[in-house]
């Protein structure tokens, strides 16, 4: 059911286009100025929201690993299926997902300012709306679903970083972060290690 839904949202070119910016009339001169309120009814520029997204996460400086976003919404639900290179591991996934959610709000806001996070929420007000059906898969085996590295929602309501695709084994000796993000032992034992070694150094 999972996979035909993905495939009929991603078969679909449902961007909306539309004017973001609108204008009024100055009386005093008869000159257009931009109107910087909150209008009601704004239609958000999709292809604009992709565009920066594509941008900041994908062979970025930042997220060199990242390789594609496609994504659609439709309906209070928003789809974002998510290419990574081979070797990236599922918590630097989920991470990189939380990121992107996050990343989607602010675009969303830059066309209409009332999604602009006021800082109470950890993503913001589109997935206040919105369920984000999120999902990140490897380059090499994306058609396998057994091998995606996040497979995650964030409903409405929810204030929480997008969640590992562990397994029920992996679950049981995860390393949760104190902001919420998960990270792995590995790398836990790695970061006391070199606390104790500056310790004896100092």
């Amino acid at each position: 059911m999972k996979k035909t839904l993905i495939a009929l949202g991603l078969g679909c070119a449902l961007f909306l286009s539309g004017c973001t910016e609108s204008n009024i009339v100055d009386p005093e001169n008869g000159s257009a100025v931009p109107e910087t309120g909150v209008v009601e009814g704004i239609q958000i520029d999709w292809g604009q929201v992709q565009d920066e997204l594509d941008e900041e996460f994908v062979a970025s400086d930042d997220y060199p690993y990242g390789e594609n976003i496609d994504f659609y919404v439709e309906d209070g639900n928003a789809y974002m299926m998510i290419t990574v290179k081979d070797g990236v591991s599922k918590e630097e996934a989920a991470n990189y997902a939380t990121a992107i959610i996050k990343a989607l709000n602010d675009s969303v806001a830059m066309q209409d300012f009332s999604y602009q996070n006021d800082g109470t929420s950890m993503y913001g007000k589109f997935s206040q709306e919105n369920v984000v059906w999120i999902y990140v898969m490897p380059e090499s085996t994306a058609d396998d679903e057994s091998t995606w590295l996040v497979d995650d929602a964030i409903v409405p309501g929810q204030e929480r970083p997008v969640e590992p695709n562990y397994t029920s084994a992996e679950w049981e000796t995860a390393v949760q972060n104190e902001d919420g993000t998960y990270g792995t032992a590995a790398a836990d034992e790695g970061a006391a290690e070199s606390s104790a070694a500056q310790a004896e150094a100092e």
